[in-house]
């Protein structure tokens, strides 16, 4: 019995060490996520293993080696579930990261990090985990007793969201500053600008919509066809 422990015990580090190192092994093998449309689709349950869609490795190289990355999606690409996960795997395996995700409104943040009533992006992304797992990755406090914007993890990592506004980010010095929809954020190229010179890693994706966010894109693309 003792010798079975130990080998379980064995398996869980050497599991652990490789999430670590690589994200998307940690999202398609540990955690799922959900499907609001699961009923009419007739889905047993909500919950869904993270997808093995073919350009998710390209996508997660890129998360992991890019300073600076601006990712043009569509809405069934599951490219903002992928960034989120990013986030939560930051926090989740690496000591004091403090991670922003910026969306429109406080509700869509509330929605990508804990969620209100229903649990959010990120807070489902850990639940959803084995539980000795999450033993491993302890949380602050319990997930119930934090607020709709926020998840700390014992480690000293926090995951945090905040509405669109350039002083809203202003106040902060993320490790990562993920915004979501940054078409859609009115002033979102004040915001970067004001994020570029303290946060180590900036990632914005979002659907197209004329914008700086989109004028970025074009102008990348159009040197990229030089």
């Amino acid at each position: 019995m003792r010798l079975a422990r130990a080998t379980q015990k064995l398996q869980q580090l050497e599991e652990i060490e490789r999430c670590r190192t690589d994200p998307l092994y940690w999202l398609q093998t540990w955690t799922q996520t959900f499907d609001e449309r699961w009923k009419e689709k007739g889905l047993p349950s909500p919950y869904r293993p993270f997808p093995k869609l073919p350009y998710f490795p390209w996508l997660f190289q890129i998360f992991q080696s890019e300073r600076r990355l601006f990712m043009p999606k569509s809405r069934d690409m599951m490219v903002s579930w992928a960034a989120i996960g990013y986030c939560v795997w930051k926090c989740q395996f690496f000591d004091r990261q403090h991670v922003i995700v910026q969306a429109q409104k406080e509700g869509k943040a509330a929605e990508l990090v804990k969620g209100t009533g229903n649990p959010g992006y990120a807070a489902t992304l850990y639940e959803r985990q084995p539980q000795w797992l999450k033993e491993s990755h302890p949380l602050l406090k319990p997930l119930q007793e934090m607020p709709a914007t926020i998840i700390s993890w014992a480690n000293g990592s926090t995951l945090r969201g905040i509405p669109q506004g350039a002083d809203q980010i202003r106040m902060f010095h993320p490790t990562l500053y993920l915004v979501d929809e940054a078409a859609f954020i009115d002033d979102f190229e004040q915001s970067y600008g004001a994020a570029e010179a303290v946060a180590s890693q900036i990632i914005a994706v979002s659907s197209a919509a004329p914008s700086y966010f989109g004028d970025v894109c074009t102008d990348i693309l159009e040197q990229a066809g030089r």
